[in-house]
């Protein structure tokens, strides 16, 4: 009896002890921007799904994450890369799950959340991402399958002052990954565009400033315009690539783009940046192999 105890007594410490790194990894993470904007949208989610419906949205969310998370463990297993966790496609299926509408069949759902991810892979480069992922998901399911955005991730159901909250997480993330200059130059030029459109035909211009479009173009502005990998840190960069989002959102949407228009102008912008990236990384080529050439050329040449 006494050496079950005294065995039970040294065991229970070292359990406890394996347990306890958890937290302290956890609240690492949550400081993070990644993990920031988890958490943010964990509160978009419950707020959501109280608007909506539980029914509709939890099943309906699990079936956008688990379609970007578990084919990104795939890839990752067959890649043979070390294991960790989906933290980057978990993001793409909340995100994924907010935009399209809750009563989207699941296997759709699932269907999106595996072509964000699979797109995350497959058209990427040694050093970033060409598209947003869960914005070229969002806007193929579009043609493959028909689908619809209710953006009501974006609170959209619920009343104007909930907005704020909305701007007030976004806000928070804006400024932990320095990106206010993409976000403001986004929203200025897009309402002012609105304003001047106002003049020519204010019932489409005036449609866009209300429920939903209001809260979706905040969302897209926040949360998925400023996604790290493919969106710039330089000032001007940023500035160049809200002005063309905006111009393009608003251009597509006149041309009949319908409820889309604001992922064709974010795919428009990440397209933009992909070549000017392409561009820069040829001439710092050019400008490596110059000296080389030379210096090879100086050395190979015969003396007089």
């Amino acid at each position: 009896m006494h050496t079950t105890t005294t065995t039970r007594a040294q065991a229970a410490p070292a359990h406890r002890s394996a347990a306890r790194p958890a937290l302290p990894r956890l609240r690492q993470f949550l400081r993070t921007p990644k993990g920031s904007l988890l958490a943010i949208f964990v509160g978009l989610f419950g707020l959501g799904a109280t608007a909506v419906g539980w029914q509709l949205a939890l099943p309906h969310m699990l079936a956008a994450v688990l379609g970007a998370s578990l084919t990104d463990v795939a890839i990752n297993r067959f890649d043979r890369r070390t294991p960790s966790w989906p933290t980057s496609a978990l993001l793409s299926g909340l995100i994924v799950g907010f935009v399209l509408g809750p009563a989207t069949p699941w296997a759709v759902t699932v269907a999106v959340g595996i072509l964000a991810t699979v797109s995350k892979h497959l058209l990427t480069t040694n050093r970033w991402h060409i598209f947003n992922p869960a914005g070229l998901a969002l806007l193929a399911s579009v043609l493959l399958f028909g689908t619809g955005q209710s953006w009501w991730g974006a609170l959209p159901d619920l009343s104007r002052p909930f907005a704020l909250l909305l701007l007030a997480g976004g806000a928070f993330i804006v400024d932990r990954i320095n990106k206010f200059p993409l976000v403001l130059s986004f929203l200025g030029v897009s309402y002012g565009l609105l304003l001047a459109l106002g003049r020519i035909d204010p019932l489409t211009a005036a449609e866009l400033f209300r429920t939903p479009f209001l809260q979706a173009t905040l969302f897209l502005a926040l949360f998925m315009l400023t996604d790290p990998p493919t969106s710039r840190s330089r000032y001007t960069d940023q500035v160049a690539i809200g002005v063309l989002v905006a111009c393009s959102s608003v251009a597509a949407k006149l041309l009949g783009a319908g409820q889309a228009y604001l992922l064709v102008g974010l795919l428009v912008g990440n397209g933009a940046l992909a070549v000017r990236r392409w561009l820069n990384e040829r001439r710092a080529v050019r400008r490596s192999v110059r000296p080389a050439l030379k210096l090879s050329a100086e050395t190979t040449m015969p003396l007089a």
